[in-house]
């Protein structure tokens, strides 16, 4: 388990019993705060044009560290040159309720 601390590896990748100690990478979501507004990576047209970018969206998804949520800060800064964050979220069913509610998961600003 230290190596999804630490290392670039998330419960899932490793099997065995860490894969049930996590949620699915899948059902992460990575967004881009920017003033009062909040933008689906995803949904962006740089994630439909630009390889790297997505590549880098997908790498927060699977494994949401600050790192990674740094790096991909880093490049989308060169085409906002405002101030914004990012931030990675997952769904979470609650049973005793049987909502459905967002949680955030990790964010990154300057």
């Amino acid at each position: 388990m230290g190596f999804t601390k630490f290392g670039d590896l998330n419960p899932w990748k490793l099997g065995g019993y860490g894969m049930y100690s996590d949620y699915h990478p899948d059902s992460y979501f990575v967004w881009f705060q920017i003033d009062d507004n909040k933008v689906l990576a995803r949904k962006t047209k740089l994630f439909s044009t630009n390889a790297k970018f997505r590549q880098l969206v997908l790498k927060c998804r699977s494994y949401p560290s600050t790192n990674n949520l740094k790096k991909l800060h880093a490049y989308f800064k060169h085409t906002n040159k405002g101030h914004f964050k990012v931030e990675a979220w997952r769904l979470n069913f609650t049973s005793e309720s049987l909502k459905l509610n967002q949680v955030l998961v990790n964010s990154y600003e300057e």
